[in-house]
């Protein structure tokens, strides 16, 4: 038995710290997108109990530093599962760059394993599974766009009606997470003016988007790195321009907003030389 499936990257439309807990992990309010950009994930179950991870980039590691083999490994566990599985992850999603590779990885193991190993838990039970794996995997097993809070556990599901056209933008360095939050300043003041800015960044509209794009890591990102302000303000000054660029995340992925998709595509001929990773790409509709 064998399945092939897709496994989509993110972007975060908004992303406001509002407060740290005890045990270090900070509490956020964050809008999450899907996006056309995804990993393809092939799956086979074996008779032998061993999880085996193969990737096409040889700096994708493949035992449990990779999120899908310690998803499904937490599964396996969880569920008492002796069969075992082959896994093929082919990357198209970069790494290091505030997209949601890895978590979207797991939470499409987690999905397809349980049914696949016949353990049919409730989407309660993966998303907690999930939450123990890393914490965007809950997102990733949900809709396309939600309103995130907590450490991203809680999730509240959003109805969007168009697909927007984006760009995606990534130099060539990743950026550290966990130094990303700890080295930034937050006031962790919630979300101004939440119900009308759900409202915009769900209305599938590239205008009402744009004016609400907002990212707490994105001012230490730019202070530490000249590099991404440089990029940044080259994507901003080249024609056609943005109606808004935000970073994505922890970075240092940048999004920006385009009107239309054939404004989108030549932009991303305009700017294709300045960082390795220079893709066209769409929000994901409900």
């Amino acid at each position: 038995m064998e399945r092939t499936i897709k496994s989509p990257a993110k972007v975060n439309l908004l992303l406001k710290i509002v407060g740290r807990r005890a045990d270090g992990y900070h509490e956020l309010n964050s809008i999450f997108q899907k996006i056309s950009l995804s990993d393809t994930l092939a799956f086979r179950i074996t008779d032998a109990p061993g999880i085996k991870l193969h990737c096409d980039r040889a700096d994708v590691p493949t035992d449990e530093n990779n999120l899908v083999v310690k998803a499904a490994i937490t599964l396996r566990q969880s569920a008492g599962v002796e069969a075992g599985v082959d896994i093929r992850l082919e990357k198209s999603i970069p790494v290091s760059a505030g997209l949601g590779g890895g978590s979207g990885n797991a939470a499409t193991t987690l999905a397809i394993l349980n049914e696949m190993w016949g353990i049919n838990y409730p989407a309660s039970r993966l998303m907690e599974i999930g939450l123990g794996v890393g914490a965007d995997v809950p997102f990733f097993l949900g809709g396309p766009l939600a309103w995130v809070e907590g450490i991203g556990e809680k999730i509240n599901p959003l109805d969007t009606v168009a697909s927007v056209p984006l760009l995606i933008i990534k130099p060539g360095f990743g950026i550290s997470t966990a130094q990303a939050y700890n080295e930034s300043t937050f006031d962790f003041a919630p979300c101004e003016q939440r119900p009308e800015t759900i409202d915009d960044l769900r209305s599938g509209d590239p205008a009402r988007i744009a004016t609400r794009l907002y990212n707490d890591l994105e001012p230490w990102a730019l202070k530490n790195y000249p590099a991404l302000a440089r990029l940044k303000h080259k994507i901003r000054t080249t024609p056609p321009f943005p109606l808004g660029v935000s970073m994505s995340g922890s970075g240092p992925a940048m999004l920006a907003v385009y009107q239309s998709a054939d404004q989108r595509n030549q932009a991303a001929q305009a700017l294709k030389s300045v960082a390795p990773f220079v893709t066209p790409v769409s929000t994901l509709a409900t």
